[in-house]
């Protein structure tokens, strides 16, 4: 794929879909929740001494921040504290149609168990007989792609200042055994004060070991490793190579590999080496070749070490990592704001349409409870094991439903 373009790819081609272990992911969901999110700054919730649940009429809609094929995000003001936040919508019979329940399950739970200033934590999750609701951070800067596509590329110190964080994004989730599996700039989030946060969990798996390979072939093509070609699986390595190609696309507003949209991945794409322009020093094209270095063995970050190897890489000489955590560091770009409103760092394709919020379902598609899925700060259901796994056979069959529509 060439150059950035102001226009975002057409969904069909969001995703490489799930064909392999989904059926398998009840088992890959661990007890490993022993870092919670900090409460402190959570309000004490009249609904929980009250016996009232959480509900969507507790929320004032306001915007449409943007829609995809999992549903609706909306920015929302919560009543009883006057707070915005972001409210993604989930419906359920969709969710069933497309064989989602285990990716939702390990969403909820994956941002439930993080404690990362660059990881998106949740504040609420809560359902109603039609849909589900997950209530996280408004980040008012929008996402990477935007500011990509705004400014073709980033200068050098604001693409060394994003990575370093998005390397301690992927260390955090790697030490829960967690693998991301779809980093990309639109699932880059940036808050009021210029920081980064990743998101939409929605691909990711919890394994319970991290030496465990994992077999699904997912993500999205310009950013997938070339090991998930083989279908020999693969591990937490695939995440660094997205990293790259992130790291490259800042550094160039390119992606550093041609991929066809729409067409059929071959393993020759990934033998044509990586384009190094004039503006890339030597330093950083050592640690783009690391990152993007096709065998996986080989790769930096691959072995038991994980982020610290690549933590040590020249590249990064100097850096005070408890620094950047405590977020100590100066950022090198804040969104200009107007108010706490101001959504100029947002596709007005999305936040022109009015806010339509209510589905009309028939009664006769209405769901179960989603057991496990409510959270209110720190008070969360127990049962958390109890969406219906799928086998293979599904998962193939659903792939191959979803691509004689297209």
């Amino acid at each position: 794929m060439g150059c950035c373009s102001k226009k975002k790819p057409e969904q069909m081609d969001k995703l490489i879909k799930d064909s392999f272990d989904e059926g398998n992911k009840d088992n890959s969901i661990t007890d490993d929740n022993d870092q919670k999110i900090d409460n402190e700054d959570v309000e004490k919730e009249p609904e929980r001494t009250s016996g009232k649940k959480l509900c969507y009429d507790d929320f004032i809609p306001l915007k449409l921040l943007g829609t995809g094929s999992f549903g609706r995000v909306l920015l929302v003001r919560k009543k009883s504290n006057k707070k915005l936040y972001a409210m993604k919508i989930l419906l359920k019979s969709f969710i069933k149609q497309r064989h989602q329940e285990e990716h939702t399950k390990t969403e909820r739970d994956l941002m439930v168990s993080i404690n990362c200033p660059f990881v998106m934590n949740i504040n609420y999750a809560f359902q109603d007989e039609i849909q589900l609701y997950l209530i996280t951070d408004f980040m008012q800067g929008g996402d990477m792609f935007f500011h990509l596509h705004e400014k073709g590329s980033f200068q050098r110190e604001t693409t060394k200042f994003y990575l370093i964080e998005l390397v301690l994004a992927l260390e955090s989730l790697h030490k829960h055994n967690m693998i991301y599996r779809d980093l990309k700039p639109e699932n880059i989030l940036m808050d009021s004060e210029g920081h980064i946060k990743i998101t939409d969990f929605g691909l990711s798996k919890i394994l319970p070991d991290m030496n465990d390979k994992t077999f699904t072939l997912c993500g999205t093509p310009q950013y997938i490793a070339p090991e998930l070609l083989y279908r020999q699986g693969y591990t937490k390595a695939i995440d660094w190579w997205s990293l790259g190609c992130v790291f490259y696309e800042m550094l160039t507003g390119c992606l550093p590999f041609s991929i066809p949209r729409g067409g059929k991945i071959s393993h020759k794409i990934f033998e044509a080496p990586i384009r190094i322009t004039k503006n890339i020093n030597k330093i950083e094209e050592d640690l783009l070749k690391r990152l993007l270095c096709v065998d996986p063995k080989n790769r930096i970050g691959n072995g038991t070490r994980d982020a610290e190897e690549v933590k040590e890489h020249p590249y990064f000489q100097g850096v005070k990592w408890d620094e950047y955590v405590k977020k100590k560091i100066k950022v090198p770009f804040k969104p200009q704001l107007k108010n706490d409103l101001d959504l100029s760092y947002f596709d007005r394709a999305f936040t022109d349409e009015p806010v339509d919020t209510k589905q009309m379902v028939p009664r006769s598609r209405v769901q179960s409870d989603y057991y496990g899925f409510t959270y209110y700060g720190n008070s969360q259901q127990t049962d958390i094991n109890k969406l219906a796994p799928r086998n293979d056979n599904e998962v193939i069959n659903d792939v191959n439903d979803e691509r004689e529509e297209e």
